[in-house]
């Protein structure tokens, strides 16, 4: 009785929970035919429940949710990109349901509506096309604004630039954090030629990139011949030729604690010593330290001394990962794509859909410089100014890339091949409307097109011949 009573539970729930949730959820049995369809689904669809459930799925939107490949290999696909409608993009996940001996009995399909990425991503790139003709252009904004190096309108990189324009205006100690690629320079560059500082120089140390037993004379410079194999006329340190501008430290959580104590000492007194020397320099200079490290754990660990990190960090800047404003992203493709057009004398790529959907969902570890690199691979691999998904990074790749196995069917399906047993008679014809939409959809790439419909290349060739379709002009 109690087990009774907890499967009309869980008969109940199913249906319950499938319409909670905001993917599109098909189930289908072993022939393929549907069993459940959410109402998510529906309105993906427009199909309703009531007409579509008991019916073979393949009779309706079998390409969209590639339940046909399931069914026949047991191969699961993930992060599949679709368009199951003109105007409609959705990433889908389809995975095989097996009994306890392993066989495949059925299919569950998730799809979820990423449309608003690829619009959002659309109007950002036309937006920012529309801003201006090419990075040519930039160094002229640049002269006139000094934070239009800081590409980007998201809420969360605007809210920290306008931190730092109030800061920029003072002579306070500055401490930039981030992750690696986020343009922690860059930022120190804006907050330099925002201030009073601007016509005076701009001096960068990179304090992890220069060996230990040089950083000192780096920083300070030396007195002439002071140590063996030095010049026999003095020389000035990075600090000293920063005097009426800003010194920027970059990777300040790599300094010694010997190099910490003598930073602090010149924080405090604004003044030094060359090695060597015996005269005090005085210097009036700012400082920016940036790190893409915690300071506060290595004050814990005994690396980084707490008063030098009081004294740097009067004001903090954190810089926001690249997955903290995606929507900054197509901005960023935008630009980066004019950018590497003008280097390499190539057309601005046409980037497909998936594309976007790609960039603007990857978690983006190396940031900025991460998404610079992609697009400057892009624009050196696109095919006839066409940016597909094959042209991405395989760190970025890897993710979408269909799992799958051979995308073309047998002719005669059998059960040995695990084929849906309402796919009588093979697979259903592809019309020519379909394939010159597959086509459109994928700027004319034959392979993007051919795993769209879910056939082979040569099949679509085989298509193309059979309907009279200019082979070379597709």
């Amino acid at each position: 009785m109690l087990a009774d009573q907890d499967h009309m539970l869980s008969s109940a729930l199913l249906p319950v929970l499938l319409d909670a949730l905001e993917e599109a959820v098909t189930i289908v049995d072993r022939e393929a035919i549907v069993r459940y369809w959410n109402r998510a689904a529906e309105k993906l669809h427009g199909i309703s429940a009531e007409h579509i459930v008991g019916q073979c799925i393949l009779d309706f939107t079998w390409k969209s949710l590639m339940v046909e490949h399931v069914l026949r290999d047991g191969a699961p696909i993930r992060q599949a990109y679709h368009e199951p409608q003109r105007g409609k993009h959705v990433i889908i996940n389809t995975l095989p349901v097996r009994d306890d001996a392993g066989r495949v009995i059925g299919a569950i399909s998730t799809e979820q509506d990423v449309t608003y990425i690829v619009r959002l991503g659309n109007e950002l790139m036309q937006t920012t096309s529309r801003a201006g003709t090419t990075t040519a252009d930039a160094p002229a904004l640049e002269r006139n604004d000094p934070w239009s190096i800081l590409w980007g309108n998201s809420r969360t990189l605007l809210a920290i630039v306008q931190t730092a324009r109030r800061v920029a205006q003072t002579d306070a100690n500055v401490l930039i954090t981030g992750e690696s690629g986020v343009g922690k320079e860059l930022f120190a560059q804006s907050v330099h030629n925002g201030s009073l500082r601007q016509r005076g120089p701009f001096i960068t140390i990179n304090c992890g990139a220069i060996p230990a037993p040089l950083f000192e004379s780096e920083l300070f410079g030396y007195q002439g011949g002071s140590f063996t194999g030095s010049d026999r006329k003095d020389r000035a340190g990075k600090i000293e030729l920063a005097q009426g501008g800003t010194l920027f430290l970059d990777e300040i959580g790599e300094l010694t604690m010997e190099m910490q104590v003598k930073l602090l000492r010149f924080l405090e007194d604004r003044s030094f010593y060359r090695v060597g020397g015996s005269n005090p320099v005085r210097v009036d200079v700012r400082i920016v330290a940036a790190t893409n490290q915690n300071l506060r754990l290595r004050m814990e660990e005994g690396l980084f001394r707490e008063d030098l990190f009081y004294r740097l960090n009067v004001v903090t800047l954190r810089i926001p990962p690249l997955r903290e404003r995606l929507e900054d992203v197509p901005l960023l493709i935008q630009r980066f794509l004019r950018e590497f057009s003008l280097k390499y004398n190539k057309p601005i790529p046409v980037v497909d859909p998936s594309v976007i959907i790609a960039l603007m969902s990857y978690s983006w570890p190396g940031n900025i410089r991460q998404l610079r690199n992609a697009m400057e691979r892009i624009v050196i691999l696109a095919e006839e100014g066409n940016a597909a998904r094959k042209h991405l990074p395989e760190e970025i790749r890897d993710i979408w890339e269909v799992k799958q196995g051979s995308d073309s069917l047998p002719a005669n399906p059998t059960p040995e091949n695990n084929s849906p047993a309402c796919r009588v008679g093979g697979r259903r014809a592809i019309d020519a409307e379909e394939i010159r939409a597959a086509l459109y959809r994928t700027y004319g790439n034959k392979h993007a097109a051919a795993k769209q419909l879910g056939i082979s290349r040569g099949t679509l060739y085989n298509y193309l011949k059979r309907y009279g379709m200019d082979i070379r002009s597709q």
